[in-house]
C-alpha cells in the first residue's frame, strides 16, 4: 500500500482534530415544522422530516465515539410542541425483550433519554423505550403528558415523539437556545455494542447539565435537498473521527500488504490474500476521495478494518511458515 508517510501524518492531525471536537460543545438547528410530523414511528417515510437536519456520532458516555449501533436524531418544533425523531441502529432487534409499561423504570430497557432545559427553565428527563413506553422522570410531573410511537425493522428501530410546550413549562420563540441532550440505553447486546452511548459527550452520567449540548429554534427548514449537506456539517468532527480511524488502520496494514502480495502467488494462498489486498485497496482509495465518501460508508469500513487486520495477520504468518518449512 502507497503514501504510508502521508497515511500516519492524516492519522495524527485528524486524531488532535477529532479529540478537540468531541469536547465542543454540539448544537443542533431545529427548525419550524412547515407540516408537523405524524406520530407513527415512520420516520423515512414521513416528509416532515426530509427537511430536517440528521445529527449523529454518538459517543459512549464517558468516552469517546462508538463503532457499533449508532444513532441519528432529528427534531423539529411548531407552535404548540418539540417533535423528536430517533433511528436506532440494532442489528439484535430479534432477541430484544421489552418489558417496561408507560410509568415504569424506563432506562432498564432498550430505548432513549432525552433531556431538555428551555431558557431559564429547569431540567426535563423523558425516557422512552424501543416499544415507545413513556416515563418522566426529572422534571415533569406527568409522565404520561407527551406522546411516543415506535416502528421496527430487521436492523433497527425507530422512535418519534412530541412534546407539549406546555408540559414544559415554556413559550418557545424563533431564536431560543434551549440546553438538552439525547442519549441511548443498550441493554439487547448480543453482537456487542456500548451500554450508554450520548450525542452531547457526558463523563459520569447522562443528567449532566453542565455537558448538554444547545437545541436552537430557528424558523422555516431547508429543503430536502439542501439537508442532506447541512446534516454533514453537524457531523463534521464524527466524520474527522472515521476518517482518523481508518488513516490509523492504513498505516498499521504497511506491515501485512508486502507479504500478502507475496502470498499472491502461492497456489494455497493465492485466493485470501487477493481479497484481502482488494480490501486495503478500497479502504485506501477512501481516503484518498474522502470527500466523495459518505459517513455511512466511512463507518462500515471502519467496522470491518479490525477484521482485516487479523485476517492479515492470520495470512501473513500462516503464509511466511509455509514458505520457511517449504525451503
Amino acid at each position: 500500500m502507497a503514501k504510508a508517510t502521508r497515511a500516519l501524518a492524516i492519522t495524527v492531525a485528524l486524531l488532535t482534530t477529532a479529540f478537540g471536537c468531541l469536547a465542543a460543545e454540539r448544537t443542533y438547528p431545529c427548525f419550524r415544522a412547515q407540516t408537523s410530523p405524524v406520530l407513527d414511528g415512520d420516520i423515512a417515510g414521513d416528509a416532515a422530516w426530509r427537511s430536517m437536519p440528521v445529527a449523529t456520532g454518538f459517543s459512549v458516555l464517558g468516552g469517546d465515539h462508538t463503532v457499533a449501533k449508532q444513532t441519528a436524531v432529528q427534531a423539529c418544533w411548531d407552535q404548540e410542541a418539540l417533535y423528536v425523531g430517533v433511528t436506532c441502529e440494532e442489528p439484535d432487534i430479534a432477541h430484544m425483550k421489552l418489558q417496561v409499561r408507560d410509568g415504569g423504570p424506563g432506562w432498564l430497557d432498550d430505548g432513549i433519554e432525552l433531556f431538555l432545559q428551555p431558557p431559564g427553565g429547569k431540567v426535563y428527563q423523558f425516557i422512552t423505550t424501543a416499544g415507545a413506553a413513556r416515563t418522566a422522570w426529572e422534571g415533569a410531573a406527568d409522565g404520561f403528558g407527551y406522546e411516543a410511537a415506535a416502528s421496527k425493522s430487521a436492523d433497527g428501530y425507530c422512535l418519534e415523539m412530541r412534546f407539549p410546550f406546555a408540559l414544559l413549562e415554556a413559550r418557545p420563540q424563533e431564536g431560543d437556545r434551549w440546553q438538552g441532550n439525547f442519549c441511548r440505553n443498550i441493554f439487547t447486546r448480543n453482537s456487542g455494542g456500548d451500554q450508554f452511548t450520548t450525542w452531547a459527550p457526558a463523563t459520569r452520567q447522562f443528567l449532566e447539565p453542565e455537558s448538554f449540548g444547545t437545541i436552537e429554534l430557528l424558523g422555516a427548514p431547508p429543503s430536502a435537498a439542501e439537508a442532506p449537506a447541512l446534516s454533514d456539517r453537524i457531523n463534521a468532527p464524527y466524520r474527522q473521527h472515521l476518517l482518523a480511524g481508518l488513516a490509523q488502520i492504513a498505516a498499521e496494514a504497511e506491515q501485512y500488504v508486502p507479504v500478502l502480495q507475496e502470498a499472491t502467488r502461492s497456489q494455497r494462498f493465492r485466493g485470501q490474500a487477493a481479497r484481502l489486498r482488494a480490501q486495503w485497496r478500497r479502504l485506501q482509495q477512501a481516503l484518498d476521495d474522502a470527500d466523495a465518501a459518505s459517513t455511512q460508508e466511512l463507518r462500515g469500513m471502519l467496522r470491518g478494518a479490525d477484521a482485516m487486520l487479523q485476517a492479515s495477520y492470520d495470512v501473513k504468518w500462516a503464509y511466511m511458515i509455509a514458505e520457511l518449512f517449504d525451503d
